[in-house]
């Protein structure tokens, strides 16, 4: 622990620290969550870490952790006789009920606004309340398909794509936009990250809140069927990963008995409407955002300054 992991963690820190995006969407989780989802997962060098952190406490989670209500096994492309030969084998000993049960609150979500001062770089992120998992309560196919819509740097070189943010950003072309729908098991959240000189965020974050409010009134067909293709072509090419189906497959069976279903998702995407969506972009501009700024705080505008609630 002290000799490999402590000085690890250290430069993971330092790493953490000249990232202004990386600390501003831990920011944007910490406000959306508070604790849970919102502890960040790259701790600050101001983090008593060696206070809470220790081998007993590791070892005391574990015992926690790897009991058989907390964990599934998943496998891929084996046999399934092989695979129930090798469990046996090396999970024989596996406690049938954990040391200390973990809590499993649902999350919650708050919202608010954190501003952090920093040298060498500008970032913001907008969040509000997304989709979880789709082995998850609250799964809301919807939310990819805004986030699709909404876009931001085009993946065709040289051009500005079609998504509403990317054209709406069209003179801030060194600035990092991107809309993302982040899935936890029993929650979410619409990202908005925007990363580049201080005034070209400055100039870009108003747009993008008309944006969205403009998302909310009206939709133009053409895009809204390029959004919902786009939605669904990245959910099938996220859930054929062998990885990444195999980590929802268990996160859903831990949590709620559901395997992953790749087929059900496109379908879900599918019957997606513009209605649904114009009313994710309404309720995340009438209910409360959590908007995390770092970098030079004298240009960077606040939340209610754009037009957002915190």
């Amino acid at each position: 622990m002290h000799e490999e992991i402590i000085p690890l963690l250290n430069l993971s820190q330092k790493s953490y620290l000249g990232n202004t995006l990386a600390m501003a969407i831990n920011s944007a989780h910490g406000l959306a969550y508070h604790r849970g989802l919102g502890v960040p997962l790259q701790p600050s060098s101001s983090t008593p870490m060696t206070k809470y952190l220790n081998a007993d406490n590791i070892a005391e989670f574990a015992a926690s952790a790897y009991a058989k209500p907390s964990f599934a096994i998943v496998g891929n492309g084996v046999d399934q006789a092989e695979l129930g030969k090798w469990i046996n084998e090396f999970f024989e000993g596996t406690p049938a009920q954990p040391a200390q049960a973990l809590k499993t609150e649902q999350s919650k979500y708050y919202g608010g606004e954190e501003r952090i001062a920093h040298g060498s770089g500008n970032s913001m992120v907008l969040a509000f309340p997304g989709s979880s998992a789709p082995t998850g309560p609250f799964y809301k196919p919807e939310v990819s398909v805004l986030a699709a819509l909404l876009g931001g740097q085009s993946s065709i070189k040289w051009s500005p794509g079609f998504s509403l943010l990317s054209n709406a950003t069209q003179d801030a072309p060194n600035m990092h936009i991107v809309t993302n729908s982040t899935i936890y098991s029993d929650a979410g959240l619409l990202t908005i990250e925007m990363n580049g000189s201080a005034q070209d965020v400055r100039s870009s974050a108003g747009r993008v809140v008309e944006t969205l409010k403009q998302v909310s009134q009206n939709i133009d067909k053409e895009a809204f069927q390029k959004a919902k293709a786009l939605a669904k072509f990245k959910e099938l090419e996220f859930g054929q990963e062998t990885q990444a189906g195999m980590e929802l497959t268990g996160a859903g069976l831990v949590h709620g008995g559901k395997a992953y279903q790749i087929d059900e998702v496109a379908k879900s995407v599918d019957g997606v409407t513009e209605e649904q969506v114009k009313q994710i972009a309404k309720e995340a501009l009438e209910n409360k955002a959590s908007v995390a700024t770092v970098g030079d705080l004298f240009m960077l505008p606040y939340a209610e300054e754009i037009g957002l609630k915190v």
